[in-house]
């Protein structure tokens, strides 16, 4: 327990980066497949993890995200996607992937297909959309502290512009959007390291109905 919160209490959102340290292969595959594993409402994981290490790419993605370092100085820096074509196909692809994991005839997941197609069809563009979104903060936050128990800096990321990013990595012919990012490597030269981390007390923070 104590080396979970060590590792929490260490954490924070880096904003500089040292770019001559590298995260290894193995720790980068672990993140990525602790956000892979996160849940997601009904199972239906309406993302992609968009790992960008071409230079050049990066370098384009620094301007679209108002020249914040870390997004060249990670050493490497993930685009979290969410899909904008849930409603047309997220369904079928859920009912065949479960079909196929669990050795099922598709006709007998009728019942987890008419739950999920009335949620989707009970919201409208506006609401199913920022459904999906609120999706992608799971595997977000499930990386960033996986990356602290590993020991590996992170940076989360809202602060650029998603149409820019979109249209720099070509996601809206893929039905995809950005949403967030994160910054992965070492933490360099950067002075928040050094404040104390501001958070509500746990009794003001926590609430117990009992």
């Amino acid at each position: 327990m104590q080396d979970i919160l060590s590792a929490m209490r260490h954490r924070y959102a880096v904003q500089t980066f040292d770019a001559t340290k590298r995260v290894s292969d193995e720790d980068l595959r672990t993140i990525l497949e602790a956000g892979r594993l996160s849940p997601s409402a009904f199972g239906v994981e309406p993302w992609r993890f968009v790992v960008v290490e071409n230079a050049e790419i990066r370098a384009k993605l620094r301007e679209a995200s108002y020249g914040q370092s870390k997004v060249t100085d990670a050493s490497h820096l993930i685009v979290i996607a969410r899909r904008t074509d849930a409603r047309e196909k997220i369904v079928d692809e859920l009912i065949e992937r479960t079909a196929k994991t669990q050795g099922k005839d598709p006709s007998e997941l009728a019942g987890l297909r008419q739950m999920v197609e009335g949620g989707i069809s009970a919201k409208d563009d506006a609401q199913l959309d920022a459904w999906v979104r609120a999706q992608t903060y799971i595997p977000l936050g499930v990386m960033v502290e996986t990356a602290a128990l590993l020991g590996v800096d992170s940076g989360p990321m809202e602060g650029f512009d998603p149409a820019a990013v979109d249209a720099i990595l070509g996601l809206a012919d893929q039905h995809l959007t950005a949403t967030t990012m994160l910054a992965l490597g070492t933490r360099g030269d950067d002075h928040a390291a050094s404040r104390p981390k501001v958070r509500r007390a746990f009794e003001e923070a926590t609430a117990f109905v009992r």
